[in-house]
This record gives structure tokens, C-alpha cells and sequence, in this order.
């Protein structure tokens, strides 16, 4: 099968991989649709832990082409989405329900071979079954939107709250979404790309604005009544942080959802954290949310086609991972022309 591979940051090549037979409890996904996340730019670089050499790719979807002898909760033909993180089950924070820390954890496209193939080999476990004439190329947000749950779980949005969501990327725009549909009253989007704004607005935003507009940002904060309730951060950098914490009105929560650089610090005033009482959370993967990322997903109520990825085929991949940091593309996906998303 044909595959992308990170042999070591900064190297990815297209290359023949042989498909291993399966394990007992396994399937075998001929990939439909693979979305490029900002983690799989952040291992290309050298940024985030990963192990080398891997088959990145951990946002999929698929049919099942195999499977093994005890995987019987599974037909061939079922389209599926996998959850790509593997939790032993056993450790002392998976015995305390904090999987998401697992001691023993697993990732299939991090430190397993993951999505970015013809074929993938994952544990039924992780596979979630889809209604069949379900778009898998949709299908394939099913984890990036199944971490937001988590990051809007932590930021527990209560109905009239006032939410400012600083990025429009994928993550800012399911996180728009998502806030809507918990019962804000007021949701604004802080982005710099017009075209992302626009389908901020587009998805219902009350208001978008550039991150260096501070004659609108201070107006909106006016309008609040000092600041936002809920303030989530999705773009991973200094500044962000930075300004996420002076949206914050007192006794708000901050939310630090995107991921940054191992090298990245941020500047607070400690007086003024005191003084505000506000509440700073981070979001780590996605526990116990992956179904309901599914039934949101299949119930229409979270809308992907307004966010128009960006559709390669494995063998143009190298174009994705070359691509200007600041392009207009909210979402890449690495298609598989043999089982076209659909």
C-alpha cells in the first residue's frame, strides 16, 4: 500500500508499506478521508513527541476491508471513524477515570502507524461504527470535534454566558459551534484572515474581529460589561494566550486549548489573576467523548461543510506540509482515490 511517512522531522516521503496480517481484535480500514491537524504539522517540525519512523494521520475515517477473528461486533463494508488514542485500562490514572493521562498511552499517527495510507490497521476498539450513507470525508472531523467536546466540557458554558473564541481555524470554528449550541448568548470570533471570518460568520458568530483591532476588541469588551464569561483559546502561541486573558471579565474562565511549541512561555500579571478570580483550564484528548462527536456529527446539528477542506491525495501530500502557515486553507485532507470520501 501506498504510504506517507515521517521518517524524521522534517523528512516525509511516499513510499510502498507492506500490510502486516491482523490480530485477533483488529481491522483493517481502507481510508476514505485522513484531515491534516495542527499536531501533525507541530511532529513534522519537531514540535510535539512522536515516534519515528511513523505513518502520521490520526483524524480518519474508512471502510472495513478485513477483520480479525474477535472483532465481531464489525462487518466488512462498515464505515467507520477511529478514535486514535489507546488507553491500557489498567494504570493508576486510568483506574481514576483520568484516561486522558493514561500512563501507557498509545496514539494511533503518533506513536503508532496511522492515517495518512491506503490502509490502516487499528483495534476494534477504537473503530466507531457510522450510518452508512454518512460522507466519510465529514466523518473524518470526528476527532478534532470529539477534543472540543472535552474543551467545552472544561469550560462549562452555562446558557446566556458571553463566549470569545480566539482562532479561526477548524478548532475555533467547531469550538463556535459547539458554544451556540450550549446556550451562549453572545459568541465572537478573533481571527486576522478575512475568508475565516467569514464563515464565522456565515456559522453564527455575533461578531468577528482582527486580533489587532483594539477599538473593536475594547467596545466588545465595554458591551460585555467588562469582559467575556468564556474565553477559548484554539491557536497555540504567546500572543493568543496573552490576549485570550485580557478578554476575561472577573470570576471568568480561560480555556487553553491550542497547542503550542515545547519552547512557548507566557507573561501573567499575578496581581491581576488574584484580583480577577478568574479560572484558567487547559484541554487534554478527547475521553469518553468520541460517540458523542458521532451523534453530533450524524444528527446535522455540527455543520463541517462550511469549513471546505482542502482535499490531496497521498501522493501530492509533500504540497500540504510546504504550504504557507498563513494560508487561507482552513482544513487539509489526504484522500484515497480508491475509496473516495463520499
Amino acid at each position: 500500500m501506498l504510504v506517507a511517512q515521517f521518517i524524521k522531522p522534517g523528512n516525509l516521503s511516499i513510499v510502498d508499506y507492506p500490510i502486516r496480517k491482523l490480530n485477533d481484535d483488529e481491522l483493517l480500514i481502507e481510508i476514505s478521508a485522513c484531515g491534516v491537524c495542527g499536531t501533525d504539522f507541530h511532529i513534522y517540525k519537531g514540535d510535539a513527541p512522536a515516534s519515528f519512523p511513523i505513518i502520521p494521520g490520526h483524524e480518519y475515517s474508512g471502510v472495513i476491508a478485513d477483520k480479525g477473528a474477535s472483532a465481531t461486533e464489525f462487518n466488512i463494508e462498515d464505515h467507520v471513524a477511529i478514535d486514535p488514542n489507546i488507553y491500557c485500562g489498567y494504570c493508576n490514572e486510568c483506574r481514576n477515570g483520568r484516561v486522558n493521562f493514561c500512563e501507557n498511552h498509545k496514539a494511533l499517527g503518533v506513536t503508532l502507524n496511522g492515517g495518512f495510507a491506503e490502509y490502516s490497521i487499528a483495534p476494534s476498539k477504537q473503530a466507531y461504527l457510522l450510518p452508512k450513507d454518512f460522507p466519510l470525508s465529514d466523518a473524518a472531523f470526528a476527532e478534532p470535534l470529539s477534543c472540543c467536546i472535552r474543551g467545552i466540557d472544561r469550560a462549562e458554558i452555562k446558557c446566556g454566558d458571553n463566549v470569545v473564541i480566539v482562532g479561526g481555524g477548524t478548532i475555533g470554528l467547531l469550538m463556535l459551534q459547539l458554544a451556540k449550541l450550549r446556550g451562549a448568548a453572545v459568541v465572537a470570533l478573533i481571527e486576522p484572515i478575512t475568508s475565516k471570518q467569514n464563515v464565522a460568520l456565515n456559522l453564527g458568530a455575533n461578531f468577528v474581529l482582527a486580533p489587532d483591532d483594539s477599538v473593536s476588541i475594547n467596545n466588545l469588551i465595554e458591551l460585555t460589561h467588562g469582559g467575556f464569561d468564556v474565553v477559548l483559546e484554539c491557536v497555540g502561541s504567546k500572543d493568543a494566550v496573552e490576549q485570550s486573558n485580557r478578554l476575561i471579565r472577573r470570576g471568568g474562565t480561560l480555556v487553553i486549548f491550542g497547542l503550542a511549541d515545547k519552547s512557548s512561555y507566557i507573561n501573567l500579571n499575578l496581581f491581576d489573576i488574584f484580583r480577577k478570580e478568574i479560572s484558567i483550564k487547559t484541554s487534554f484528548l478527547n475521553p469518553f467523548t468520541f460517540q458523542r462527536a458521532i451523534n453530533l456529527l450524524a444528527s446535522g446539528r455540527i455543520n463541517v461543510r462550511a469549513i471546505q477542506p482542502k482535499q490531496y491525495t497521498i501522493q501530492d501530500i509533500k504540497k500540504v506540509f510546504n504550504s504557507n502557515s498563513s494560508s487561507d486553507v482552513i482544513k487539509y485532507q489526504i484522500i484515497n482515490k480508491k475509496k473516495e470520501a463520499r
